[in-house]
């Protein structure tokens, strides 16, 4: 088997989310891999691991918010 399908296998049983936005991320719908747009859930924004949020409050601790709003405009932008 070629490793893009064992890829999809493996997505399919994981229950992996596609995560699209129609307007910039003001409003974030999630829908299960290899399912149709019917199925998809609006949320408020995509679900952050715990390890990921854990360095997000890390990040606010080592670095001043100037610098940090401004690491954010340049991801919103690129």
């Amino acid at each position: 088997m070629s490793d893009s399908i064992t890829k999809w296998h493996e997505m399919q049983e994981e229950k992996t989310y596609i995560y699209e936005s129609p307007d910039k991320g003001e409003t974030v719908t999630r829908r299960p891999f290899g399912s149709g747009v019917q199925e998809r859930e609006v949320i408020k924004r995509p679900i952050v691991s715990e390890g990921h949020l854990k360095q997000a409050y890390q990040i606010l601790i080592d670095y001043p918010v100037e610098a940090i709003l401004e690491a954010a405009r340049i991801a919103k932008n690129s």
